[in-house]
């Protein structure tokens, strides 16, 4: 039995390849549709307006969703994460002003941690800084790739660093309506294109202090890396899982793959075990980041294969323009998973140097 409404689900799948293609309304409504079903109150504590439950929980919502379009699933990602954020903050501000805004989906969170995850491990530097001028601080720069950046209404977090490197790191979390702070038009994506992605310019926005998350951003993303990554598992596990169910149906005429099919099934589950055990014990995986970052690796992998047994059990008619089988939606949503960041190389290059 699953989390979602048949009715929620259903809208869902009329609309996926639409979101899937288009910046559109449907797009648009999404967030707060997935909202509506509770789903973002899944993990957060009662007293904070939540239904309580574990990381685990969260993580099985985000492959429900993503069993049924991947772009749903990221959004979903980019907006729990945020809240994840927010519950671990000591700045009662935004559980105070935001958090409800965030779970009912008024809302959207932008969560745009990627750059800072990099910068952490020497990858990248900072794309926004922080100038002091007369006694006041400006936020100057722009991140190129932010998803659930909706038109309006929306939370963006991100990591900015002092100008003259006076302090370390701050850990923000931005309003859309913020003085000169502004949005791109939509990017242009191969998939996931209803998932307002776009480019945020800081052009001398007035940093306010409200907007302080964390004053060592180092200590507080390390602390909050497990949630951040072990939540983005919840894209690939659901798309594995989709596709895999795909070969399993098709295994009565395609009996050759079925060996090949219970290696990925086994993997998966492996991945999935391994993942869950790490999140169940407290500060594992901010201990033993690069177990985590090893399991990202591998289930990117696993995707792959299961996506590759999946054409090859469904054969010419998968590929198909009017097959309504969603294969090749999902292939193209498969060879977005490598690059969701941290990357499979960037990560592979984190573990490299250690």
């Amino acid at each position: 039995m699953g989390f979602f409404s048949e009715e929620f689900l259903s809208w869902l799948d009329q609309h996926a390849d639409e979101i899937d293609k288009k910046s559109c309304q449907a797009g648009e409504e999404l967030i707060e549709k997935i909202a509506a079903e509770g789903a973002f109150r899944v993990g957060v504590p009662k007293v904070l307006g939540g239904l309580g439950g574990s990381d685990q929980d969260v993580i099985d919502i985000l492959a429900e969703l993503a069993q049924h379009s991947l772009t749903a699933s990221f959004i979903s990602w980019g907006q729990r994460t945020l809240i994840d954020n927010i519950l671990h903050t000591d700045n009662a501000y935004f559980k105070e002003v935001y958090l409800e805004k965030l779970l009912s989906g008024e809302y959207a969170g932008a969560t745009a941690l990627s750059n800072a995850v990099k910068f952490l491990s020497d990858l990248e530097e900072l794309n926004v800084s922080i100038v002091e001028e007369d006694g006041n601080l400006y936020l100057k720069g722009r991140l190129p790739w932010v998803t659930n950046a909706r038109a309006d209404r929306f939370l963006s977090i991100f990591v900015a660093g002092f100008e003259d490197g006076s302090h370390q790191p701050l850990v923000l979390a931005v309003p859309s309506d913020a003085e000169n702070f502004s949005r791109s038009a939509d990017l242009e994506f191969v998939s996931l294109q209803g998932g307002n992605t776009a480019a945020l310019t800081f052009n001398h926005v007035p940093l306010q202090e409200e907007w302080i998350l964390a004053q060592d951003a180092q200590a507080f993303l390390a602390e909050n890396r497990p949630a951040f990554l072990g939540y983005q598992f919840g894209l690939a596990l659901g798309l594995a899982e989709k596709s895999l169910a795909e070969v399993e149906a098709n295994l009565s005429v395609r009996s050759i793959l079925r060996e090949e099919w219970e290696e990925q099934v086994a993997a998966l589950t492996e991945i999935q075990d391994q993942l869950y055990r790490g999140l169940l014990q407290p500060g594992y995986f901010v201990e033993r980041p690069k177990e985590l970052f090893q399991l990202r690796i591998d289930i990117v992998d696993v995707v792959a294969q299961s996506l590759l047994l999946e054409l090859q059990a469904s054969g010419g008619r998968g590929y198909l323009s009017n097959s309504t089988s969603g294969f090749i939606r999902r292939w193209n949503e498969g060879a977005f998973l490598p690059i969701v960041s941290p990357s499979a190389v960037q990560l592979r290059h984190i573990l490299e140097a250690s």
